[in-house]
């Protein structure tokens, strides 16, 4: 091989190396473009949510805020504390309860049992 068939040939090689070269650049740089797209509609989303979120942390705080105003409005009376039973007297308690077992009340009279939930005859 001489120089007239290795020039051509090299700068074939250089040529082609170069067309290459470009159409990797021009088609990496349409991917790349469009992740920088993808990547910026993200931050968009991010954004936008991050402000919902925002204003979603207000609206519960003005809910909370308003529904311990409406507890306050409607908070039941303060009940009066209740009144001390009188002390009884040991000796009165004894009276009563000789008294009652001296006088034993009536008996009462005993239902009968299942009285609703008996079968009846035909006949009756």
């Amino acid at each position: 091989m001489n120089n007239t068939e290795l020039l051509p040939l090299l700068g074939g090689a250089l040529v082609g190396i170069g067309l290459g070269a470009g159409a990797t650049f021009f088609w990496l740089s349409g991917q790349l473009k469009r992740e920088r797209q993808r990547v910026q509609n993200v931050e968009q989303a991010r954004q936008l949510a991050a402000q919902q979120v925002t204003q979603a942390r207000k609206q519960v705080e003005q809910l909370q805020r308003e529904n311990h105003e409406l507890r306050l409005a409607v908070r039941p009376a303060p009940r009066p504390a209740p009144q001390p039973e009188p002390a009884v007297d040991p000796a009165e308690a004894a009276r009563l309860y000789a008294e009652s077992k001296l006088n034993p009340q009536a008996p009462k009279e005993e239902p009968k049992g299942f009285k609703d939930t008996v079968i009846l005859k035909r006949g009756e």
